[in-house]
């Protein structure tokens, strides 16, 4: 029988033909285009405004797409509490706010009932609320402030908007157009700080901005 001696390479052509089978091994495969997930995976195509965004009650983050909690809702600014529902501290569960808590008073004639027997003004109105030597003692996502008073965050912080026309009417009066696209406090006073629990004011002229706002505590750079 006769046998056919398979030829072996040179010791130059082994060596590239090793780094090209290599090389093609490590090859990406071609793109293919799915009209289905032209979003790639965790985003939906939105055809009404032509872009990639989170799917139904889910809000974008700075690690993809959060799904929202019981009694949350997702907005621009991530996933904020349905009305009648807040948080008691930042990252905690959205929970039924009390009843009489933040019901609207007048403090030179306060109809406050216990345990929410304190009328303390506000830019829009009073409301009801108690004092306190601790946010510990306040419910509802109110705060003890400088006054021993568990106050209200801030009307209108965190809504979505698209414009300062979203934002009239709350004491969260600007907004991020940018980034976040919620309402934010602005006006604030930089020393001492006179922003809600867990913001500081922060002077960010530099950037445009002609009155200090107050955003998230450590998050001012100076």
């Amino acid at each position: 029988m006769i046998q056919t001696r398979r030829s072996t390479p040179p010791p130059r052509r082994r060596t590239w033909l090793a780094l090209t089978l290599s090389l093609a091994a490590l090859a990406p495969p071609g793109c293919l285009y799915d009209a289905d997930q032209r979003c790639g995976s965790g985003l939906e195509f939105d055809s009404q405004i032509g872009r990639c965004v989170c799917p139904a009650n889910t809000a974008y983050s700075a690690t993809g797409c959060v799904a929202c909690m019981e009694h949350e809702q997702a907005t621009a600014a991530g996933c904020a509490c349905e009305a009648g529902y807040a948080r008691s501290t930042p990252e905690g569960a959205c929970a039924a706010v009390p009843e009489g808590l933040g019901a609207s008073c007048d403090p030179a004639a306060s109809a406050c009932a216990s345990p929410f027997d304190h009328c303390e003004p506000a830019a829009t109105e009073g409301y009801c609320t108690s004092a306190c030597t601790s946010s510990d003692q306040c419910s509802g996502g109110y705060a003890c402030n400088a006054e021993s008073i568990c106050q209200r965050p801030p009307l209108g912080l965190g809504k979505s908007c698209e414009s300062p026309d979203d934002c009239a009417g709350t004491e969260a009066t600007f907004c991020d157009e940018f980034q976040t696209h919620a309402c934010q406090v602005q006006g604030c006073q930089l020393d001492p700080n006179d922003c809600f629990a867990g913001y500081e004011c922060c002077d960010l002229s530099a950037f445009g901005v002609a009155q200090p706002l107050c955003i998230p505590q450590g998050s001012c750079m100076p």
